[in-house]
């Protein structure tokens, strides 16, 4: 009897193809949160620092501003609930099709290495794409420092930045669940 019950449960140490997949998925995702969060922290410290210098001006000025953050505080919230749609989406997406059917799951279970491959290149390409958009983001800082009195142009550019990171991260993550969507349809 002892036996038989050992060769029925799962080794501990060996997880299985489903959760291999959910914790690809979810560092991949909190990766992609993780990297948003902070582009979009530094993008809101640059546009912070040109609403400090723009106290002094009038009230036109001062309203661009308010707006410049409205429309920055709206790209971080789409930013987000996008994040954690995609990853639900994701997840209910690979787990509809396995939820039930051993055939499915023994067919999930060779694709570990594939999975470990495709998450560290997704995983690269967001830390890259979120490097440039940083550099980007301090070109426009230093570019501000040398104007000193900045023109309209150095909000415009920073919600620009902000929103073209969203939209090149979105299709990060989408490339990334084609890749994933590949390397499981071959098996």
């Amino acid at each position: 009897m002892n036996n038989s019950l050992s060769r029925r449960v799962p080794r501990l140490w060996e997880p299985g193809p489903a959760l291999q997949l959910l914790a690809s998925v979810t560092l991949v995702f909190l990766l992609a949160f993780g990297a948003d969060v902070f582009l979009q922290w530094a993008v809101g410290l640059f546009v912070v620092g040109i609403v400090e210098q723009d106290t002094f001006f009038y009230s036109a000025v001062r309203q661009q501003d308010a707006f410049a953050e409205n429309i920055l505080a709206g790209i971080k919230l789409v930013s987000f609930v996008a994040l954690g749609v995609g990853f639900v989406a994701t997840l209910v997406f690979f787990f509809t099709p396995f939820s039930g059917r051993a055939r499915a799951l023994q067919s999930f279970q060779s694709g570990a290495k594939r999975l470990l491959q495709a998450s560290l290149l997704s995983l690269r390409g967001i830390a890259t794409v979120t490097f440039m958009f940083l550099v980007v983001t301090a070109i426009y800082e230093w570019l501000l420092r040398i104007v000193g009195n900045q023109p309209p142009f150095f909000l415009l550019a920073a919600l620009v930045t902000a929103s073209m990171y969203v939209f090149i991260l979105a299709y990060c993550l989408v490339d990334y669940a084609k890749e994933l969507r590949g390397t499981y349809r071959e098996q």
